[in-house]
C-alpha cells in the first residue's frame, strides 16, 4: 500500500507539473501579460493610464517591427545579432543625409531601405553560401556595421530628422493614435497574411521544420531563408527610420538592446529556436510585455541589471514550458 501511495503522489505530481506546462504551451504569453497588467496596477497604477498605455505601444513599435524580422528568422532556424547595429547605421544615415532638411526625405528613406536590405543580403549569404551559424555570422556582421558606423560618424553622431520622418516617430493620428503603432499593426498583418496564406508563408514554416524535406517536395530551402533575411534586413531599417523619428536626433547607443530584446520577445511569444513554428501575434503580446516591464522598472527607480534578470527569468519559463514536457512526461 505505501509503494502505491508513493506511486500515486509520484504520479500526481507528474500530471501538475504537465498541467502547467500546457498551460503555458497554449497561452503562456498571454498569462505573463496578465500577470504582469497585474503587478503593474498594484505598484503603479499611472503605468496603465490609458495615455502611457498608448506611449508604451509607440515605443514598443520599433522593437515590435525588429521583433516580427527576428521571428521570421527564428522560424526558419536564423537568427540575426546584428539588428541593433544596423538600426543604429540607418539612424545616423537619415540624420546626416537629411541634416533636417525636408528636401533629402526621400532619398534618405532609400538609402535607408538600401542598407537594411543590404546587411539583409549579407547575413543571409554567410548562412546559405557559407554555411556559417547565424549566431556566428550575425555577430561578425554586427562588428562590421558598429565599425562602420564609428568611422563613418568619427565618434560623433550629427544631423536630425526632417519633419515627415519626425511625424513616423512620434506623429498622432486623430489626435491620440501614434503613426508608428499603426506602422507596426499594419506590417504585422501583411506578415501575417504571407505566413498563413500564401505559399511563400508555407514554405517558411516547411524550411523550419526540415530543410531536407521541404528540398525533396521542390522547395529552395536556401532561396527562402535568403529571402527572410532580406526582409527581416528591411523591417530593421523601417523600424530605424521611425526611431530616427523619435529621437529626431542621432545616437550612437540605445541600439544595442534590440538583438536581446527582440529575441526575448520572440521566444515568450513561443517561437521555439529549433524552427519550423510561430506567431507574428504571440511576437507582439512578447513585445508588449519585455517594453512594459522596461517601464514599470524604470518608474520604479530600477535599473538595466533588473530588467535583464527579469528577461533571462522570462526566457528560462518559456523554454522549460515550450520543450519541458520532454522532460516530465
Amino acid at each position: 500500500m505505501k509503494t502505491n501511495d508513493l506511486l500515486s503522489q509520484k504520479n500526481n505530481k507528474f500530471n501538475f507539473w504537465k498541467a502547467v506546462s500546457r498551460m503555458f504551451q497554449k497561452g503562456g504569453v498571454y498569462v505573463s501579460l496578465v500577470i504582469l497588467l497585474i503587478v503593474a496596477a498594484i505598484i503603479s497604477p499611472k503605468l496603465l493610464d490609458p495615455k502611457h498605455l498608448l506611449f508604451i505601444l509607440k515605443i514598443a513599435s520599433i522593437l515590435g517591427i525588429i521583433s516580427i524580422g527576428q521571428a521570421l528568422l527564428i522560424i526558419t532556424r536564423g537568427l540575426d545579432f546584428s539588428v541593433g547595429a544596423s538600426a543604429t547605421l540607418v539612424m545616423v544615415l537619415i540624420c546626416s543625409i537629411t541634416m533636417g532638411d525636408s528636401e533629402y526625405t526621400f532619398r534618405a528613406i532609400i538609402i535607408a531601405l538600401a542598407t537594411g536590405f543590404l546587411v539583409g543580403v549579407v547575413n543571409g549569404l554567410l548562412v546559405v553560401k557559407f554555411h556559417i551559424s547565424p549566431l556566428v555570422g550575425s555577430l561578425g556582421v554586427m562588428s562590421l556595421l558598429t565599425g562602420i558606423t564609428y568611422l563613418y560618424t568619427k565618434g560623433f553622431a550629427r544631423g536630425s530628422t526632417p519633419e515627415f520622418i519626425s511625424y513616423l516617430g512620434n506623429g498622432l493620428l486623430f489626435g491620440f493614435l501614434p503613426v508608428s503603432l499603426i506602422i507596426w499593426l499594419v506590417i504585422a498583418l501583411v506578415i501575417i497574411f504571407i505566413l498563413k496564406r500564401t505559399a511563400f508563408g508555407r514554405y517558411i514554416f516547411a524550411v523550419g521544420a526540415n530543410p531536407q524535406a521541404a528540398y525533396m517536395a521542390g522547395i529552395n530551402p536556401e532561396k527562402i531563408v535568403l529571402y527572410v533575411y532580406m526582409i527581416s534586413g528591411l523591417l530593421t531599417a523601417v523600424a530605424a527610420i521611425i526611431w530616427a523619428g523619435y529621437l529626431r536626433s542621432p545616437t550612437l547607443v540605445g541600439g544595442s538592446s534590440y538583438p536581446l530584446d527582440s529575441l526575448t520577445a520572440v521566444i515568450i511569444g513561443g517561437t521555439p529556436l529549433a524552427g519550423g513554428k510561430g506567431s507574428i501575434l504571440n511576437t507582439i503580446i512578447g513585445t508588449i510585455i519585455i517594453v512594459l516591464l522596461s517601464s514599470l522598472l524604470n518608474m520604479l527607480g530600477l535599473g538595466e541589471g533588473v530588467k535583464m534578470l527579469f528577461q533571462g527569468v522570462l526566457i528560462l519559463i518559456m523554454v522549460f514550458a515550450y520543450t519541458g514536457r520532454k522532460s516530465i512526461s
